[in-house]
């Protein structure tokens, strides 16, 4: 899959921020697509499509935000659905993008993915931030990185937990 405007560095913490809430993240659900916002109620098809009290959307592609070959990519994610199929979760593809569908990553909408699991298997596979919530509530922003001292004006983080590691 070839990337349209992907930049040479990652941006800054609070720009990557800004870039993962405002992405499209498309769930390709066998009776159609559903697209999921960070802040806002997952469609009630998606509950329907993939049955279950959690959801996770995550991928293997670029970690660390940072562009890599397809190969990679690929070698990535098909490691990332070997754990997937290991733990007996069952999933659907997604493809996030930004709002032009720049920087398209493949990834998975996983049920019922504990938050343990959801962080241990963000950080084996580098992500700087996932998807994640529960039945019932507004899509979650989980992002592994520390949160920016600064650049989070006009930004709403309400939707978002930072999860750094102690120190």
């Amino acid at each position: 899959m070839a990337h349209k405007h992907i930049p040479a560095t990652p941006p800054a913490p609070g720009e990557l921020l800004a870039a993962y809430l405002d992405a499209r993240y498309e769930v390709l659900a066998p009776g159609g697509s559903c697209l999921l916002r960070p802040g806002h109620r997952a469609p009630p098809a998606l509950a329907a499509a993939l049955p279950a009290t959690c959801w996770t959307v995550i991928t293997a592609w670029n970690p660390g935000s940072r562009p890599r070959p397809e190969a990679d990519n690929r070698q990535a994610d098909a490691a990332l659905q070997a754990e997937l199929d290991a733990l007996g979760l069952r999933r659907l593809p997604t493809l996030a993008s930004d709002a032009e569908s720049n920087w398209p990553e493949p990834g998975w909408l996983v049920a019922d993915l504990s938050t343990a699991d959801t962080d241990a298997l963000a950080r084996r596979f580098g992500q700087a931030g996932v998807l994640h919530w529960r039945a019932g509530e507004a899509v979650r922003l989980r992002m592994y990185l520390a949160p920016p001292a600064e650049g989070l004006e006009g930004i709403d983080t309400g939707c978002v937990k930072w999860v750094v590691p102690a120190p």
